[in-house]
């Protein structure tokens, strides 16, 4: 073996050195949520990362959990740069991430140690649209904008995060109504603010491999799973889409034996047994709202634990959905779905929601108190009834839903591939441009196939 010099030893030496980043010179910021579950996962995160740097025998990084800072609207990322700016002004690196994402703290110091933090930085996974799509405004954006991968998170040097930050604090930041996709329009306010683009760096990974730095985990549940007689499927339809899109759900997650009712604005012979409630031609609330009335007495009948409401486009996952629902009680109000927010720069008066295309599952008692407190009487008729009775009414009970990122409000097609090949999503939205059975077929049939398949329609009496 040919040996070197001593001289180039020494160079080698430094090389390595001066590539390696100090782990207090980072500060980790885990996207979180206060739920017992999502707060649980995060927490773990916190101490792996910890037992890491211990491992290093280094110093510790800071790490901080979003939802104990309390900040509102922390998980669009735009309010935390103030806090994150003034409490660490001596490290080199920001990354954020969120509770399921792996973290190899070596690789990561590894990876940051090879670019100068004092210029205005950005690292990722870049994703990047194929064609305007619905989540993102229909923006005219194409390969060009980088947007990065949240669930592999993301790293911002500490002079960018400060440009940025003083954006915030002299009030420049974009005032959009609703917070749709935090990391496309956070990458939009970072290309808008300072004129950086996100670089790619593959050893943020989106499938795990021997090299990779940091890489999404993938949902498992907690428990054995959650049996299908404890849930109830609310489908909410209306008469010109009995023949439509009914039996496009019947033939596809539908046709299992399953706990399942259509609601809409009249009963006719595509759809017999539907119940009836109140339709409009916009916002929907009171319509809604008469689903979770009727709903409310079927579980106290029957002693269901948990209500999805659907709409008569939603395609999903039965096994997948009741095997996340494993990880939350139903004896407490719980929420869960696919969040989104209502100008969130408002620290009064914005507020998030779970979007309602995407599916919105509901425990029992939450369905009680929004059905018998009188809080949740909606304003109107034609009141956005995913805003109202899944966002602003959840604020004056105090109910905090739980995001899921499994939950998909537009169709695959709007999705990068990367994206949605680091999870196994529970539901899509929209028949516009799809065909129901396909994206079933593709999607959900294989996890699904060992359901029963119901032996008749089911309709659950009052």
């Amino acid at each position: 073996m040919k040996l070197l010099p001593p001289l180039a030893c020494i160079l080698l030496i430094a090389s390595i050195s001066a590539s390696t980043l100090e782990p207090s010179k980072v500060t980790i910021v885990v996207l979180s949520q206060k739920k017992g579950y999502d707060a649980a996962n995060a927490d773990y995160l916190r101490k792996n990362i910890f037992e890491q740097a211990d491992a290093l025998e280094k110093d510790l990084p800071n790490v901080i959990l979003s939802h104990e800072l309390n900040i509102h609207g922390s998980w669009i990322i735009i309010p935390l740069l103030p806090h994150l700016s003034n409490e660490f002004p001596d490290v080199k690196w920001f990354f954020f991430c969120l509770e399921s994402t792996v973290i190899r703290l070596e690789k990561l110091l590894n990876v940051l140690g090879k670019f100068d933090s004092s210029q205005n930085l950005w690292i990722g996974h870049t994703l990047y649209d194929h064609h305007p799509t619905i989540i993102h405004h229909f923006t005219q954006h194409t390969k060009r904008f980088r947007y990065p991968h949240m669930a592999t998170g993301f790293a911002m040097s500490a002079a960018l995060l400060k440009n940025l930050s003083k954006q915030v604090s002299e009030d420049k930041e974009p005032k959009v109504d609703f917070s749709i996709d935090v990391s496309y329009e956070f990458a939009t306010f970072v290309l808008n603010s300072t004129a950086v683009k996100l670089t790619h760096m593959s050893k943020l990974c989106i499938v795990s491999a021997s090299d990779c730095a940091t890489y999404p985990r993938f949902f498992h549940s907690c428990s054995s799973s959650v049996a299908p007689k404890n849930i109830y499927f609310a489908v909410k339809t209306c008469a010109k889409y009995h023949l439509e899109r009914v039996p496009q759900i019947k033939n596809t997650w539908a046709k299992y034996d399953l706990n399942i009712g259509y609601f809409s604005d009249a009963a006719d012979k595509n759809l017999p047994e539907a119940y009836i409630v109140p339709n409009t031609t916009e916002g929907h609330c009171a319509k809604t709202f008469g689903i979770l009335e009727k709903a409310n007495k079927i579980l106290k009948k029957r002693n269901f634990d948990w209500l999805a409401i659907v709409d008569d486009d939603t395609i999903l996952s039965v096994v997948r959905l009741l095997n996340l629902l494993t990880c939350y009680n139903p004896k407490f109000p719980v929420a869960i779905g696919e969040r989104y927010g209502f100008r969130m720069w408002d620290s009064v008066h914005g507020f998030e929601f779970l979007t309602g295309g995407a599916g919105v599952i509901l425990s029992a008692p939450l369905i009680d108190v929004m059905v018998e407190s009188g809080i949740c009487t909606c304003p109107s008729a034609t009141s956005p009834d995913d805003m109202f009775l899944f966002g602003l009414c959840f604020a004056r009970l105090g109910v905090e839903a739980v995001h899921s990122s499994l939950f998909h409000q537009a169709q695959p097609v709007d999705y990068p591939n990367a994206y949605l090949a680091s999870q196994e999503p529970i539901s899509f939205h929209r028949f516009w441009s799809v065909d129901a059975n396909t994206v079933y077929n593709d999607w959900f049939a294989e996890v699904d196939k060992d359901l029963p398949i119901a032996s008749a329609s089911k309709h659950t009496e009052l």
